[in-house]
């Protein structure tokens, strides 16, 4: 399968900056509705990866639906409008669709496992030799034994997978693209935006950097690491808000209104 230009754009690095803004845009216009959404989903791709043995895959057959949920809710919002839980019942029920997302998840669930195996295997003998004290990790034993060939042999892995099917949900349920497909443009689209993806991801951590900066801040000049953690708190929950409120303007930018 060749790449074909004209199933998405190439955008300058100032697009990660619309991005956040936009995804900035759309906590604002509705928190409350927002945060809810963000913790459906996070709640349920925790509730579901805690779950014994298949935990891990169940989660990577929900992400997909819940991925284009967040998406579809971030429209709705930036449209002025309230996000539906109807979401759900719409993919389920189209055939097609269906079908596509439940393929993706099962891409997704392949490289979750690939990359806890790998990970588990290369990183035995030196997790093995991390030393616990009075029922607390010894900092630095985990220091001395850290498993970075672990570590980067399961993000050889990992960092393809997630480009594969980081816009493969909306790609299948919002262009009709076959799952193949859908992951074929995923990839490639993600790693002709590379730039602006950096931006937004750099962007993000400033603002998130600076937020926790003036946190601590006003918590050491009061003296309360009570009120330290009470900002903290909130300012979790918006900064995930805007990260996967910044999701939907990625793929209209990328891919939206594209034949």
């Amino acid at each position: 399968m060749s790449y074909d230009d004209t199933r998405s754009r190439k955008l300058p690095a100032s697009a990660g900056i619309d991005w956040f803004l936009q995804g900035l845009k759309a906590a604002r216009m509705a928190p409350i509705s927002m945060l809810g959404v963000v913790l459906f989903y996070l709640l349920v791709m925790g509730g579901l990866s805690s779950l014994p043995l298949a935990g891990t895959v169940i989660a990577a057959f929900f992400m997909p639906f819940g991925t284009v949920f967040v998406a579809r809710s971030t429209r709705d919002v930036l449209a002025g409008k309230m996000p539906t839980y109807s979401v759900f019942k719409e993919l389920w029920n189209t055939m097609s669709v269906r079908r596509s997302l439940v393929r993706i998840g099962v891409v997704y669930s392949f490289v979750l496992i690939a990359v806890e195996a790998v990970y588990g295997f290369m990183a035995a003998d030196e997790i093995s030799r991390w030393v616990i004290t009075d029922n607390r990790l010894d900092w630095e034993s985990v220091r001395a034994n850290f498993p970075w060939d672990a570590t980067i042999a399961s993000l050889v892995i990992y960092l393809p997978g997630v480009v594969s099917v980081w816009f493969a949900p909306m790609l299948a349920a919002q262009n009709g693209m076959p799952p193949g497909k859908a992951l074929f443009y995923s990839f490639f689209g993600c790693l002709r935006n590379f730039v602006p993806v950096i931006v937004l991801v750099l962007v993000m951590g400033a603002v998130i950097m600076l937020a926790a900066t003036a946190v601590v801040g006003v918590a050491v000049s009061l003296s309360s690491e009570t009120l330290a953690s009470w900002l903290t708190i909130p300012l979790v929950f918006f900064a995930a808000v805007v990260m996967y409120a910044s999701y939907w303007p990625m793929y209209r930018d990328l891919f939206g209104d594209v034949d």
